[in-house]
């Protein structure tokens, strides 16, 4: 009789402590060199890279995204150590990916918001923003260009290639 009551007990020990849930398994892989954003209502994703303006300037970054016909840039001021801002912002479109047929810029008149986090050696950044953009070049009768759009709820996450 001591024997079925021991083996129900030890079964019933490693059913409930052998199933539990892992405390991480829902929690997605921070995706690197990325940039992702609801751009007017539909998922919007590209690979993103940070490098400097210009050779010896070193206090100016452009973080850019590249998928296909579409382009991102965002211009980043260092204010000072660990502290950068955006300046500025733009998006295009090409056909063939040299001829531009459409490009957006910043509307300031708009309430923008941009964050940026740094690593202490400065060459990783990470933020968040929601921007709109009005149109200074393309077709607007065409609805495939309109005359204005927004990237909402957007992540980024870049490395810095050179410093």
């Amino acid at each position: 009789m001591k024997t079925p009551a021991f083996i129900l007990l030890l079964f019933l020990a490693l059913a409930t402590t052998s199933c539990q849930k892992h405390r991480n398994c829902c929690v997605l892989p921070v995706v690197t060199n990325q940039i992702s954003a609801t751009k007017d209502g539909t998922s919007w994703r590209a690979p993103s890279q940070i490098d400097v303006i210009k050779p010896g300037v070193t206090d100016t970054l452009i973080l850019r995204g590249h998928i296909g016909e579409e382009n991102i840039a965002f211009t980043l001021k260092r204010n000072s150590a660990d502290n950068y801002t955006l300046v500025d912002a733009t998006y295009f479109t090409t056909v063939g990916q040299d001829a531009v047929v459409s490009t957006f810029v910043l509307d300031k008149s708009k309430d923008n918001t941009f964050t940026v986090t740094t690593s202490a050696d400065e060459k990783n950044f990470q933020g968040s923003f929601s921007l709109y953009f009005k149109q200074t070049y393309g077709n607007t009768l065409s609805p495939a260009y309109p005359a204005a759009l927004s990237f909402k709820d957007g992540i980024y996450k870049a490395t810095q290639s050179s410093k």
